[in-house]
């Protein structure tokens, strides 16, 4: 059987009247057959294989590198045959900026063109067939799991968990989360605060720089082994424990003026004795702000974008996001290719209020955070997204005073309160 001809080839052919069109290779049965100029390329930063159109080269190092290994990435708006950009990326080695591989084809200074060696090698390109989950997702149900299984998963992939975090968080808590976050926590000078299930303990770090006196309690043995080395490294008088957020025993009622759980929450198996443990140990008056994945939106469950061809790293490849079976409460299994799995819980956003309902809090704020523009203008491909569809929810509740609501504000419906 002929092979097909490659579908950016024929793009391509379509702009520039005497391009060769190539037989495809790889992703035979899907929307874009490509060929071999055209398919993946590896990283020699971290060894993943990206779309062409998101990697690019650095002819001093003589060595590719992708969108995500980048300092940094810009749309060119440069016309690029049939599309109104094409990304330059600034190199992981140098101070410089490079053009992706698509962006070379066209100037004739691609890898392959400059080093013939490398085309009839096929050197920097991926040799598999068909294109990879960018996650690998497995959904089951909740019943029989158990609070061991929830700490393996999270031990399991805790060293490549800690890889990704900087002194910042990931780029989703610098760029996008912990802004808004921050603004809500206010000043938080000489105040007790819980970080409820804080992980590496990047933002625990960042409120005691602000003044405030801070316990960090999680569930994993290894991230905790990295907010211990950091804390060591430069203390900042942080106490970490390792337990349950359902169960803080070393805690006394009425202990933190505030408590912050920075997406954490869906990952919680006993989500109502978690909230209610965390109501128990603020003072009356105290806030308890936590950041969730957005359930209206999360993937697998109940969100997929469609995106086409799959591995694409344009933004208009991006068609928009499938919902359903909203109301599921799956147990999800998640995690990089190639890596452990750990196990998280979409609920829908009714039970996160329930939860809170049900312990005693008053909400007094909501907010779906938006990227800051700097993230828009450095980091494109990654945030443009998020202002098309919320990725992240923040919430604050108030625990009441003794003897009545919270001073300045008023009760509306269902228990939530307005300001």
């Amino acid at each position: 059987m002929a092979r097909p001809a490659c579908r950016y080839c024929l793009i391509l052919s379509e702009h520039e009247a005497d391009y060769r069109v190539r037989p495809a290779r790889h992703a035979l049965d899907s929307t874009h057959p490509r060929c071999d100029l055209h398919w993946r390329f590896v990283c020699a930063v971290c060894g993943h294989a990206r779309h062409f159109n998101g990697v690019a080269f650095c002819h001093r190092k003589e060595a590719l590198f992708c969108l995500f290994c980048a300092k940094g990435h810009r749309a060119d708006s440069r016309r690029l045959w049939a599309w109104d950009y094409a990304y330059r990326l600034r190199c992981p080695w140098r101070a410089e900026w490079h053009p992706a591989l698509d962006r070379l084809e066209r100037d004739h200074r691609h890898p392959w063109d400059l080093r013939p060696a490398w085309r009839r090698g096929r050197r920097g390109m991926d040799p598999s067939e068909e294109i990879p989950d960018r996650w690998s997702f497995r959904v089951g149900p909740m019943k029989g799991l158990t609070d061991a299984d929830v700490r393996k998963g999270w031990d399991d992939i805790a060293e490549w968990w800690v890889s990704r975090y900087s002194a910042k968080g990931d780029v989703n808590r610098e760029w996008v989360i912990d802004p808004a976050l921050l603004r809500i926590l206010g000043d938080v000078r000489g105040m007790r605060i819980l970080d409820a299930g804080c992980g590496t303990g990047y933002l625990g770090r960042i409120l005691a720089k602000r003044g405030a006196r801070v316990d960090g309690v999680d569930v994993s043995g290894g991230q905790l082994e990295a907010a211990r080395a950091e804390e060591k490294r430069a203390p900042l008088g942080i106490r970490l424990h390792r337990a349950d957020l359902a169960r803080l025993s070393m805690f006394r009622g009425g202990t933190f003026d505030t408590a912050v759980s920075n997406i954490v929450l869906q990952d919680v198996l006993h989500l109502r004795a978690a909230v209610r443990e965390i109501h128990r140990v603020l003072r009356p008056g105290g806030r308890f702000v936590f950041s969730i994945t957005h359930p209206a939106f999360e993937a697998p469950v109940p969100g997929r974008w469609v995106i086409e061809p799959a591995d694409s790293e344009r933004i208009e490849d991006r068609k928009g996001m499938l919902v359903d079976r909203y109301f599921d409460r799956p147990a999800v299994y998640w995690g990089p290719p190639g890596k452990p799995l750990a196990v998280g819980f979409h609920r829908p956003l009714r039970d996160y209020f329930a939860a809170v309902s049900a312990a005693g809090f008053l909400v007094s704020r909501y907010e779906e955070p938006l990227p800051l523009p700097e993230a828009l203008r450095r980091f494109p491909r990654f945030f443009r997204d998020m202002v098309r569809l919320p990725n992240f929810l923040i919430v604050e509740a108030v625990k009441p005073s003794r003897g009545g609501g919270q001073e300045g504000s008023g009760r509306g419906r269902s228990g939530v309160m307005v300001k």
